[in-house]
């Protein structure tokens, strides 16, 4: 994608700074606004800890840790190593959840933080480095704006540092590498593989340049998508050796039955709906480790948004045909769609389309478009930590967080705003295209 070097509106003209200061900045800024949780809060760290132990070195190994941090587990009887998988995560997580158990226990979230952080240094170099260095500094900003009380306790800049490098590696035609970024990311969490028609599609492109449509299906390339899907199976195959309902079944199960998180736009228009009119009182409901929302429209409302999805899903695929997109802006559509139509919405998914909300910045025109687009995502981001910061410290409970959500002033109002925002900012990638292809 052909990147603009022009300044971004909201931020000065920084492009000579060296690389080493921007990262360390980054750092310093990331680590002390997530460093409370680091050490004080519960959170997901914890839940790695259990898994990597779990898997390791069997239920008993759980004993080193404090009593009821282990708790949400459901075991029967004493478990062999090498048995338990990780029940709401792909099963290579076990990589990045194990690395800290090199450090005792007590060191655990600490390590992870800090390799987390490692990881965001990279991904701001890769922007550097492949991007530009405005590109770099506009991500650092949204980085932490929108991503920083989180960036170091979750592990989802992993799966998005894999699909900016498949891009990265797209753009210079390394098709290879391309795709196995895309099968890491997969593996690491599944949003990555919603991106690989858009990557296959891109690569035909590439065989017909100079020509204004598509190779023959006879004169595809194929080789490169065969190698995503055996990268995929045979990792997920092997981790199937030691629990075949764990490595296959267990994370579609897990995502396939849960109600809408309280996040989610899904969340947001049972809600609506139920404040709107006369309807039974909104029922909410700690379970699958998040607070989420039951709803008898809730089928409903879920089935339509799965509906936009593959509407979506096969408009996008017709703007990149058109070549009104290319695979940066594909790329991005289809993870604010998914983003925008799924069930759950934690504060972390900001983190998968950061890096590519700074390349499409970067590259709108006229300026005017690309300052609103700016301030788009600085609202998003602001609202985002926002409601993790002020709101979730009361929800830290699962007994008494249904009834507390209830009584938190703006609680819903800004998630509504959050999710409104984030709805204008998908269609409004659409309609950018729509409005190119005219």
């Amino acid at each position: 994608m052909a990147m603009r070097r022009s300044t971004p509106l909201w931020i000065p003209d920084l492009r000579r700074w060296p690389a080493p200061w921007l990262l360390f900045l980054l750092g310093t800024a990331l680590f002390l606004e997530s460093a409370w949780q680091v050490f004080l809060a519960p959170t997901d760290l914890l839940r790695y800890q259990c898994y990597a132990l779990l898997f390791w070195f069997g239920s008993a190994a759980l004993h080193w840790l404090p009593a009821q941090q282990c708790t949400f587990l459901s075991l029967h009887g004493v478990q062999p190593p090498f048995h338990v998988l990780p029940q709401e995560y792909p099963p290579l997580t076990l990589i990045p959840f194990s690395l800290p158990l090199l450090v005792p226990p007590p060191y655990y979230t600490l390590t992870f933080a800090l390799l987390m952080l490692g990881v965001a240094a990279a991904l701001i170099w890769l922007l550097y480095r492949f991007v530009s260095p405005q590109a770099a500094l506009s991500g650092t900003l949204l980085l932490i704006l929108g991503g920083g009380p989180l960036l170091q306790v979750r592990y989802d800049l992993l799966p998005s540092s894999c699909v900016l490098l498949c891009l990265i590696a797209a753009r210079r035609e390394r098709w290879t590498l391309a795709y196995l970024a895309l099968a890491g990311g997969t593996l690491l969490k599944l949003y990555p593989l919603v991106g690989l028609p858009v990557l296959f599609l891109a690569e035909q492109q590439h065989l017909s340049a100079g020509r204004e449509a598509l190779p023959k299906i006879e004169a595809w390339r194929w080789r490169h998508l065969l190698l995503f899907v055996a990268t995929v199976a045979l990792v997920s195959g092997f981790f199937a050796l030691f629990n075949p309902a764990g490595a296959l079944l267990e994370p579609l199960r897990y995502f396939s039955q849960r109600p809408p998180q309280v996040e989610s736009l899904a969340a947001s228009l049972l809600w609506l709906s139920n404040w709107l009119g006369p309807g039974q009182p909104l029922q909410l409901l700690f379970s699958y480790g998040s607070l989420n929302v039951v709803s008898p429209l809730a089928p409903i409302v879920s089935l339509l948004l799965m509906g936009l999805l593959c509407l979506g899903l096969l408009l996008t695929l017709w703007l990149q045909c058109k070549g009104v997109f290319d695979l940066w802006e594909s790329m991005l559509a289809l993870l604010l769609l998914l983003i925008t139509t799924g069930k759950v919405f934690s504060p972390q998914y900001l983190l998968w389309v950061i890096p590519l909300v700074v390349g499409a910045t970067l590259s709108r025109t006229p300026p005017s478009r690309a300052r609103t687009w700016q301030l788009l995502w600085i609202a998003i981001g602001l609202l985002t930590s926002s409601i993790y910061v002020f709101y979730y410290p009361h929800l830290a409970d699962p007994a008494s967080a249904p009834q507390v959500a209830q009584t938190l002033p703006g609680f819903f109002e800004i998630i509504l705003l959050r999710n409104a925002l984030v709805l204008v900012a998908t269609l409004g990638q659409f309609g950018f295209g729509l409005f190119r292809s005219l």
